[in-house]
Parts: C-alpha cells; structure tokens; sequence
C-alpha cells in the first residue's frame, strides 16, 4: 500500500531527525538551551497565554483609540482648526485621519465616559501580564498583584512606545540617512519601556540585569511588527479599503496583537530560562 508506505517512511523520518536533535543536546549548548526553552513553553501553554494576552491588547486599543481619536477632536475645537487640519499636524493620514475627521459632535461626553474605561482596560490588561508571568516564572499566577504603580509603569511603556515610533517618523522624515539612529532609538525607547516595566511583574529574585534579554526581545519585535504596518498592513488597508473593509483592518490588527502577545510570553520565557532554576528556600 503506498499509503501506507509513506506514512511509514515520515515516521522513521520523524523518530531520526528526534534521535539527531537529541545527540545535538549533549554536543551543542545553544541547541539544548532552545529545546528546553521550547519544552517550557509547551508546558505552560505558550500559545494560548499569548492569546490571551492579545484580547486584552485589543480590549484596550479600542476605547485607547477612540479616547485619542476623541481628544484630537477637542483639541481641533480648542484651537479653531477643522478635524482634518489637526490630524494632519499629530501625523496622521490615510484612513486614521478620515476617522478623526468624521467624530461627532459629542466629543466631550465620549471622552469622558471613555477615560475610566481606559484605567479599567490598562488594569485589566496588567492583571494578564502579572499572571502570565507568575505563571513562567513561579507556575503559578495565584500569588500575582494589581498595584496602582504597575498600572501607571503599563501605562507609561505604552505611552512611551507610542512616543518612540512618533520619534522614529520624525527622525526618517527629516534625515535620509537618519535609518540606523531611528532604529537605534527605537530599540532603546521600547526595550527600555518594556524592562522597566518588567521590573513591576512577578519574577524570581534576580538582579535587574537578568531581565535584559527579554526586554531586548521585546524591543526587536516591536520593531519589526511596527515596520511590517507601516510599510504593509497600513498601505495595504488603504489602498484595497473598499475590498478588505472593517474585516481586513480587524484581521490585520489581531495578527499584529497575536505576535505581541507571543513576544511576550516569550521574553518571560527567555529571563526565566537563562536566571535557571528556581531554588527552593
């Protein structure tokens, strides 16, 4: 049966390359330092944690993003300047801009009934991150804590990640040569942001030093997620708008949120592994 055959064929094919990996352990550190990373992984659930992660990103971005969208209308009334002229000077274009042009009159009652629904969503949103990490680096996220200054340390790493790919914009719109100093900056800001914040969330009794990596991790990642909307989700939703519509800027938004969640989880996973086992008192 040639079924049969091959089944049979990818079975011995899958028990060698498992026997190679495993002979790879003994001979190359770096090597058993991914398997074990992949094993912890595994037996935390890594994917469904980082799922997790992206609902509440997401169940934040969405009063975050009408909050902003609102107050930009407010400033535009303040300053006696039209929707379109304000969101031209904050940076935006394309479909944002059409967003912030078309708010209603009622800006004042939305930004106000949207200002506790942003605290209750960063809250929310901090409550996952110190349970995710309780649970990568104690296993268990039962012990994890709310507190007012892991709030504010969340709230002003996305502040601040935000402030970095504005600083990234301004540094490429006004220097051609300004691409190495624009990523250099942006690593900094968003690596830093994330460290601090690392700071604030559940982890073993390691000097601060120990939490580089992950935050390191995090600030590549960033960086390539922000580039791939730039210069793709962003254009690519524009420009098919009347094809892909609500649905392909929903699907696009949950693939970028997805990847941040697994960054995440991973850069716990990463501190965790390389701090060692934890030591029993």
């Amino acid at each position: 049966m040639p079924r049969y055959d091959l089944t049979a064929r990818w079975l011995e094919h899958g028990r060698r390359l498992g026997a190679s990996a495993e002979a790879a352990r003994s001979r190359h550190t770096t090597v058993d330092f991914g398997v074990r990373l992949y094993e912890r992984d595994a037996s935390i659930g890594g994917g469904l944690l980082a799922g997790a992660l992206a609902y509440r990103l997401f169940v934040l971005l969405l009063p975050t993003a009408l909050l902003f969208v609102s107050g930009l209308g407010l400033y535009a009334d303040a300053a006696h300047k039209s929707t379109s002229e304000a969101a031209k000077e904050a940076g935006l274009h394309g479909l944002i801009a059409s967003q912030v042009a078309s708010t209603s009159s009622a800006r004042w009652l939305i930004f106000i009934l949207l200002v506790p629904a942003v605290l209750y969503a960063t809250a929310t949103l901090y409550r996952a991150l110190a349970i995710v990490h309780g649970i990568v680096w104690h296993g268990s996220g039962r012990g994890a804590r709310v507190t007012p200054r892991g709030i504010g340390m969340l709230f002003g790493a996305l502040l601040l990640v935000i402030a970095a790919a504005q600083i990234v914009g301004w540094i490429r719109r006004h220097d051609q040569l300004g691409g190495l100093a624009a990523l250099l900056v942006y690593l900094v800001l968003a690596g830093g942001a994330w460290l601090l914040l690392s700071l604030q969330l559940p982890h073993r009794d390691v000097r601060w030093q120990a939490l580089l990596p992950g935050a390191a991790l995090v600030g590549v990642g960033l960086l390539f997620v922000n580039v791939f909307n730039v210069y793709v989700t962003t254009r690519l939703v524009e420009g098919r708008a009347d094809t892909y519509g609500a649905l392909g800027i929903a699907t696009a938004l949950l693939l970028s949120l997805v990847i941040v969640g697994r960054l995440i989880v991973l850069s716990a996973e990463l501190n965790a592994q390389l701090a060692g086992p934890e030591r029993s008192a």
